[in-house]
């Protein structure tokens, strides 16, 4: 059987392709917040909505208003 080994550090090499931290913390919870609120423990949906209010006191500047609306922004689900 064939081994590939590397040389130097893989994390490193990792880390610089992997999409950012905040990135994917974005994706995770908008799908989150797709989920019926009752698939939720307590603990997710307070963050949820801790992360809802953040998003509602600091709204992102949009320019075209008619386009549909952040799923982690406003009250549905939840």
């Amino acid at each position: 059987m064939m081994q590939i080994h590397h040389r130097g550090d893989h994390r490193a090499a990792r880390k610089s392709h992997y999409p950012s931290l905040g990135d994917q913390w974005d994706v995770l919870w908008r799908w989150v917040a797709t989920l019926p609120p009752e698939l939720l423990n307590d603990e997710m949906r307070q963050m949820l909505d801790r992360i809802r209010a953040v998003k509602t006191n600091f709204p992102k500047p949009r320019q075209d208003q008619t386009g549909g609306a952040d799923s982690l922004e406003g009250t549905e689900n939840g």
